[in-house]
């Protein structure tokens, strides 16, 4: 046989195996044991998690001759090495996605009133069910709810609310979620050293964080990267080749814009610029490390899902550093950029002045703290405000009587560009 890639060659065969699904796995387990099967299931979720796999294992195990203690198929019998070898007669699956039609539909439910030819029951695996037209669901109704008692029946799907309420009612439904970062690492790691491939486990969790979840896609890209850096996955290969910049330019950005330095933060902005790095990735990697350093602050833990160890202290020791209504208002104002990069002809503008707006939020907070707790007097002259210290990392106050009431406020207050007006200019005359 050819060369495989590595979401087939290490495709769950047992439900032992399955990475990430601990419910479904356990509940399936429980009904193969005491042979309560329900004879329509539906299996939801996002991409590469595991479904089609899942239903696979559960058509082998109900077809095993000599399934184990645990409710697994044990792959010596010779239904589970005819479907090992895809020769097994017992197991239609069907694409809704190019086979959505009542034809297609009909040609199951008169098929599925034959016997088995081989084993004990005939398993039909729909993938894409939402992609089934109206029509199809209409005529796939009365088999699914009464079908013959050697079918069973198994839909899987991206997005359950295209499944209509009276096919939802037929079935027994699962929910398969997200897989943990921390699992698709050991899975990764186990496949490298399968394979004689040289992984650093940094490595291996960043190609996780940028799955999303999925396996599959973590395993696509675990591929692709091993062939580009010949079986040498290291933290730094792989941050080239994903063209991801590293946690350190995000500290050198966020720390000029805390300081107020937006000098400095458009000079290192640019620097990333010409190097090749898109602004879009640049503002989304931003966003992310505003993120990261509110979460440092209120759910440590979270940290694990989304960073490498070796930077989760650091996170936590810079984060208090950092004022709460600072961070929540960076990030709305990134959040808003980010819109706006979506459908604008000139992305390095709208990320420039994305940052400037960033980096008058501690004139804004300042004026703000200033002006509740000043006590009323008339105005005096106009007096520069004076720029935080780059080096000082006092917090500002965070009390809900000092934070702006709107984003718009605080865009209204730091509109000047060229010079900071006077904190006490906002203080009304008595």
């Amino acid at each position: 046989m050819g060369h495989q890639v590595s979401a087939r060659k290490y495709r769950p065969g047992t439900f032992a195996d399955v990475v990430g699904q601990p419910f479904v796995v356990q509940t399936l387990r429980n009904a193969l044991r005491s042979g309560k099967l329900a004879h329509a299931y539906l299996f939801f979720g996002p991409r590469g998690v595991g479904k089609t796999t899942c239903a696979r294992i559960l058509a082998k195990a109900i077809n095993c001759e000599n399934l184990t203690p645990e409710g697994d198929p044990c792959g010596e019998c010779a239904s589970c090495r005819r479907f090992a070898e895809g020769r097994t007669l017992n197991l239609i699956e069907l694409d809704a996605a190019s086979h959505n039609s009542v034809d297609d539909i009909r040609l199951i439910t008169d098929q599925v009133q034959l016997t088995p030819p081989e084993g004990r029951y005939k398993v039909y695996i729909i993938d894409e069910a939402h992609m089934l037209s109206t029509a199809a669901f209409n005529a796939f109704l009365k088999t699914l709810e009464e079908p013959p008692p050697h079918a069973v029946f198994i839909l899987a799907t991206t997005e359950k609310h295209k499944i209509p309420a009276t096919i939802l009612s037929r079935c027994q439904r699962f929910d398969f979620r997200r897989i943990p970062v921390e699992e698709i690492t050991a899975r990764l790691g186990y496949i490298a050293q399968r394979e004689g491939i040289l992984a650093e486990p940094e490595a291996l969790f960043l190609i996780a964080t940028k799955s999303e979840g999925g396996l599959r896609d973590a395993l696509s890209l675990f591929d692709q990267l091993s062939s580009r850096t010949g079986g040498q996955l290291t933290y730094t290969a792989v941050l080239d080749a994903l063209e991801a910049l590293d946690y350190d330019a995000y500290f050198k950005i966020s720390e000029a814009l805390q300081n107020w330095d937006a000098t400095q933060a458009l000079r290192t902005l640019r620097s990333y610029t010409e190097a090749g790095y898109e602004p879009a990735t640049l503002l989304q990697g931003l966003l992310e490390h505003f993120r990261n350093l509110l979460l440092a602050q209120y759910e440590p833990e979270a940290l694990g899902q989304t960073i490498p160890p070796h930077y989760r202290s650091r996170y936590e020791e810079i984060a208090p550093t950092y004022s709460e209504a600072f961070l929540l208002h960076a990030i709305d104002i990134l959040l808003e950029g980010e819109r706006r990069m979506s459908y604008t002809r000139f992305p390095e503008v709208v990320i420039e002045t994305t940052f400037l707006k960033v980096a008058l939020l501690p004139q804004a907070l300042q004026r703000e703290e200033v002006s509740e707790t000043a006590p009323a007097r008339p105005s005096t002259a106009p007096q520069a405000a004076a720029r935080p210290s780059s080096s000082s990392t006092a917090k500002p106050s965070t009390s809900l009587s000092n934070i702006p009431r709107s984003l718009d406020e605080v865009k209204k207050k730091s509109s000047p560009l060229d010079k900071p007006p006077s904190p006490l200019t906002s203080i009304e005359k008595p």
